[in-house]
Formats: C-alpha cells, structure tokens, sequence
C-alpha cells in the first residue's frame, strides 16, 4: 500500500523522498525531518475502495465443473488511518514518529462461487511504528534513520470440498500473527532552497505466523479418519520486502513546483508461501516467484494564493506477481493512477489536506491449478482513494 498520507494521495506520491513538506517525511525519508525547524504533528485518513470482477470457471481435478457464481465483487473497502509526529531538537537534529501500514491487502468472495476451493477471505494487516532520527550533517545534506516496529496479522480462508463423501462443503481459516523488527535510513541533499533530491531504504522485515488452521463444517467423524480436516496449530513464514526510494523536487517559481519518485521493491524474495502444521500433516505450500517491481510518479503542486494548494500527479504502479503465479487470493496487475489534491492553510501553523486518486487496473488472465482443480478466467478492476489529513505546527 502507497497511500501513506493526504498530501501523498494528491500528488500520486511524487517527491514522498524529496518534498520533506509534511510530516510523513518522518516515514517516507526521516532525513527529510531537518528541513521544519519547528515540531508538528500530522494525522491522515484514507478510504480504499476498490473494486475486483472475476469471469470465469473453476473445474474439479476429474474435469467437472463447479457450480456457482462469479465471486461478486472481491475488493474489500478499508480505512487506512496513518499519525507522523517531528520534534525538532536544535537547528540541525530532529526526532519522529509514525503509525502506518505500508503493506496489506484484503480480497473477499461470495460464498459458494466457482473458486470458492481456492479463495474465500484473504487478508494481511501490517501496521508499523517508526521511531526515527535526522541529523543535518551539513547545510545541504542531511541524513535519518529509523527503527521499524512491525505487526502482521493474517486470515486466509476457503471452502473444502466434501462431495465424495456425501457431504456439503467446509471451510477452512489460517489465521496468524507476529511481530518484527527492520530499520530504515534516508538522504536528503538540497542544491538551493528550492531544489533538492531524497533517496530512502527501508529494510526487509521477517515475520514468523503463528496461529491455527480451523474447520468449520467437517463432522466429528470425517475429521477423526481424515487427519488433514483436523483443526491444528500452524506457522508461516511471511518477509515484507526491502525498498529503495529516490525523489527530486523543484519550485520553478513561487506558484509551480513539480516532483518525482522512483521506487524499486525487492520482492523476488517471495518465492512460495509455505504453511507448516504442528501435527505432522504435510505442508500446505502456494508457488509465488514473484518479480521485483518498479513504481513511476510525477506530480505538481500549484499555488495561486498564499493559503490555497492544489496538487496533481500521475503513476505507473508495476504489478511484481508473473501470470503464471497469479492466484485468486492476489489477482493483482499493473496499476496506472491519477491523482488531485487540495491544501488549505487555515491558520498559522495550521493545514487541512485532502486528496483523491483512482488507480486503473489492467485487466489480467487467471490460471490457477491446485490439488483443488483448476480456475480459469479473467479479472477486471479498479479503485478509488480519498484521504484527508490535518497538520498542526508548533
């Protein structure tokens, strides 16, 4: 998930690495941190709505087809609250703090569709505090750090099929959590006072699932000569990947500034997701191979009056998962935004924010085999995102 901030929906996170003109350049790039002067605090809301289609078949392994719809709408809204807190020291040292969850996803199906064998309820949480540190080493370059305090909570759930015993279906939930630890660090080099560059990495964090594989709907008797249908405790391994960001800004005059980001995302380090059971079944494992992946922004923010701001920018957002590693849980595609914002200062030291993006999904093929069958089809999407924030200097 990019939508970190109001600012950053309205300018298609262009120059999140550079700009260092909000608070959530305590997350985006802490080195950004010693450009305030001042201490402040920022909290923002973002609404995600998306919208997923399926069309398609799922077929069992003997070849028959599985009844059912198309899986209604399989994006889940959800509310993203996001705080950023800078406490300036002295002229050249500056502290932080942010609450956010840079990476999540949530998909849901309508029970009883085709691929109701492969997916029902998929949904990661990953809300991350950042205690960070900036230091300006010199009066161009600065320099941050951090601390990642991570939390991951995941629920992944579908039917289990019965018929060869005469039986309608199941369904089975994993569900588990953990806590990790990563580090981030940033740079920021001002050429002037209207014109500087940011570059950000933000380390891997490990997590270690653990939680319980449950049936609902299996007879005492099926699970007691069908270990597999068993509720058990399980663990799995789970690896939010590296990132490296680099922004530029420029103010061309006091009313036109344009921005730009460049992240590259290491997630090729996702190879399989590999669930182990406490009771010695065999392991439940998903091929991902996922690519690395690259994201694009360019922005602007407009100035026509002292207390007014409107911000633009567009994005290319490139999907990391290869069509021959796409599942019903993550039909995720390239992704192509546009975005509009809004700032006003209402008072000394005191802002409002709110931006809007809609991001443009390219439509993609499915097929998936598992020991279930098979899912064959086509997805279609999109989604919108409003967010709205308030600042306050002091």
């Amino acid at each position: 998930m990019r939508e970190l901030s109001a600012p950053g929906v309205g300018t298609a996170m262009s120059g999140a690495t550079s700009a260092a003109t909000d608070y959530s350049t305590a997350f985006t790039n802490p080195a950004g941190m010693t450009r305030f002067g001042r201490s402040g605090v920022q909290a923002d809301l973002s609404y995600v709505l998306p919208s997923i289609s399926f069309s398609g078949t799922g077929v069992s392994p003997l070849g028959t087809f599985y009844g059912g719809g198309d899986g209604g709408d399989a994006g889940e809204d959800k509310l993203v609250p996001a705080f950023y807190g800078v406490w300036a020291i002295n002229p050249r040292l500056a502290l932080g703090l942010s609450l956010n969850a840079p990476f999540g996803l949530a998909t849901q199906y309508d029970d009883g569709w085709t691929g109701r064998y492969f997916a029902l309820e998929s949904e990661i949480q990953n809300p991350v505090l950042t205690p960070s540190l900036a230091w300006k080493a010199t009066d161009k370059l600065s320099l941050g750090a951090g601390i990642q305090i991570g939390y991951a909570d995941a629920t992944l759930s579908r039917a289990v099929n019965l018929s060869a015993l005469g039986l309608p279906d199941a369904t089975s939930e994993l569900k588990g959590d953990d806590y990790g630890v990563g580090y981030t660090l940033g740079m920021l080099y001002e050429f002037t006072p209207t014109s500087r560059i940011g570059l950000s990495y933000r380390s891997s964090v490990d997590y270690t699932l653990d939680g319980s594989a449950t049936f609902s709907g299996v007879p005492d008797g099926v699970a007691a000569l069908v270990p597999a249908l068993s509720d058990s405790d399980a663990t799995a391994k789970v690896t939010t990947p590296d990132v490296v960001s680099l922004g530029a800004y420029h103010e061309f005059s006091e009313k036109w500034t344009i921005m730009s980001e460049v992240s590259w995302t290491n997630w090729s380090t996702f190879k399989e997701l590999r669930v182990k059971f406490d009771d010695g079944r065999a392991d439940d494992v998903t091929e991902e191979n996922w690519d690395d992946s690259w994201f694009f922004s360019l922005g602007a923010e407009y100035h026509p009056f002292e207390q007014h701001t409107f911000r633009f920018g567009v994005a290319y957002d490139e999907s990391p998962v290869p069509d021959d590693s796409r599942t019903a849980r993550i039909p995720d595609s390239d992704r192509y935004w546009l975005s509009l914002g809004y700032a006003y200062d209402f008072a000394p030291g005191r802002r409002v924010n709110i931006g809007y993006t809609h991001i443009f999904f390219d439509d993609i093929e499915l097929a998936e085999a598992t020991s279930s069958g098979s899912l064959t089809g086509d997805y279609t999407g999109s989604a919108d995102v409003v967010s709205a924030g308030i600042q306050f200097s002091f």
